[in-house]
């Protein structure tokens, strides 16, 4: 005789005698409802070893992916006066390839990356871009005049818009979301050790071998590793941790869906805000140093890079540990680190920028570096929580957008308007000024996070009416 099937249903964990809130996950094809308290935790993972090996499989190759996105990128600020040297650039033209050149290509791309994360296979776009951005940065060493520099560097920006989109949306399906966190933060912190590197490693291959030897090795671990990823990569079925299979939508239904989803739309201000105010140290500070602490070029690499480095990894591998934590009590609840650091790093920024004492301002800035990037975690996998499953690549791809244009493109230029502006009254001490002002962009951020988080805590709730109705 058969034996009976087994059931599959909802799960509800208890300690103690005593009824707790429940959260939905997904394990295989089946829903399980998991205790929301600091008593009881479990977790979503599958119970099988192979999807966690795929998983960590993943996680590897899109961390390292991750770290040579960000190696890439950088090595044109690595070589900058060789490759002014060499073409005589002025200043426009290297801010061109800094900035406008990359930055603009990379919005703009990620957001049709974003469409087809959401479609197609996410494992040959992640290959497939990486590929193509390592073929871009070879041909970068290769160029021999200004124009063919602007379109390598272009199509630099072009394949790496693809392999965030994509990469998240494809951890995101790895991972259940009280393990997302901290996944997204050691994906991030890939990104962190790879602008390390690039000053690190970059600039001994550019002593040793010249410029455009730097970007020609560059390519080759990029090549390699897209191979590795079509080999290696799995593509698990997209919202396998979700209560309800995603839908399709088209490419206006999904921004009009993101529109309309006001956690999403407050959570990527508040990053644009904060990503304003804390980017602009990161660029700023080295010319701060020099002109405040009389710091050397040299100095500025001896002392100040490792100091912004370590604080930038740091930073996002303990934010991670500790959102991975919080939320397996409230998946909301990591967002507070995202108010708590913002509301931080201004008394830090401020001590750091008038303190007259060169060791404590290194200090501070670690302290402040750390704090930046802690929250980083926090706020990625909110994006991909509170979005549906066929949404979070164009999701992903509309955060890097805003934060791109706002964080990176017009942070550079204001910053440094503010502080010419400032000259003729503060003199040497614009450059503090400004910056000095700029830390209201942290305070806007925090409070911008503060609605986020309310409004999070809606969405949960709307999206498991069950575990509220629950009481303790």
């Amino acid at each position: 005789m058969a034996k009976p099937a087994r059931r599959s249903g909802l799960i509800q964990l208890t300690s103690r005698g005593r009824r707790r809130r429940l959260i939905p996950f997904i394990e295989g094809d089946s829903p399980i409802m998991i205790s929301n308290d600091n008593e009881t935790l479990a977790s979503a993972a599958p119970s099988t070893s192979s999807p966690q090996r795929k998983a960590a499989i993943a996680l590897a190759i899109l961390t390292v992916t991750n770290l040579l996105n960000y190696y890439d990128r950088t090595l044109i600020v690595v070589v900058s006066q060789p490759l002014r040297d060499e073409f005589n650039l002025t200043d426009t033209q290297y801010g061109l390839l800094a900035g406008p050149a990359f930055v603009l290509v990379y919005a703009l791309s990620s957001l049709v990356f974003g469409w087809l994360a959401d479609r197609h296979n996410r494992r040959t776009i992640i290959c497939s871009a990486l590929a193509a951005w390592s073929i871009m940065t070879a041909l970068v060493g290769l160029a021999q005049s200004f124009a063919l520099l602007a379109l390598a560097r272009a199509g630099v920006g072009v394949g790496e818009g693809g392999a965030n989109p994509a990469g998240m949306s494809l951890l995101s399906d790895h991972y259940p979301p009280v393990r997302r966190t901290f996944a997204l933060a050691i994906y991030t912190a890939g990104g962190m050790f790879g602008l390390f590197l690039s000053f690190v490693l970059g600039s001994w291959i550019a002593v040793q071998y010249g410029w455009r030897a730097v970007f020609i090795v560059a390519a080759i671990p990029g090549l390699i590793l897209a191979l590795c990823g079509l080999l290696l990569l799995s593509e698990p079925p997209r919202g396998r941790f979700e209560t309800t299979p995603p839908q399709l939508f088209s490419y206006r239904e999904g921004l009009q869906r993101l529109r309309a989803n006001r956690a999403f739309v407050w959570g990527c201000s508040a990053a644009a805000m904060g990503t304003f105010g804390s980017l602009g140290m990161v660029i700023w500070l080295p010319q701060f140093f020099i002109r405040t602490h009389g710091l050397t070029v040299q100095q500025i690499g001896l002392y100040f890079g490792p100091t912004a480095a370590l604080g930038l990894f740091a930073g996002v591998i303990a934010g991670g540990m500790i959102g991975s934590r919080m939320a397996r009590t409230s998946l909301a609840e990591p967002l507070i680190l995202c108010v708590v650091a913002n509301f931080t790093l201004i008394p830090l920024y401020l001590l750091a920028l008038w303190s007259p004492n060169l060791p404590l301002a290194l200090v501070l800035t670690f302290a402040a570096m750390a704090i930046s990037t802690s929250y980083s975690p926090a706020f990625l996998a909110a994006v991909q929580n509170i979005c549906e499953p066929s949404t979070r690549g164009t999701a992903s791809a509309v955060c890097n957008v805003v934060i791109a244009i706002i964080g990176q493109g017009l942070l550079p230029l204001s910053i440094g308007v503010v502080s010419d502006a400032l000259a003729p009254v503060a003199g040497a001490a614009s450059l503090r000024w400004a910056l000095t002002i700029s830390t209201g962009f942290m305070l806007i951020s925090g409070l911008l996070f503060i609605t986020t988080l309310r409004l999070s805590v809606r969405h949960y709730a709307a999206a498991n009416p069950l575990a509220s109705a629950i009481q303790e």
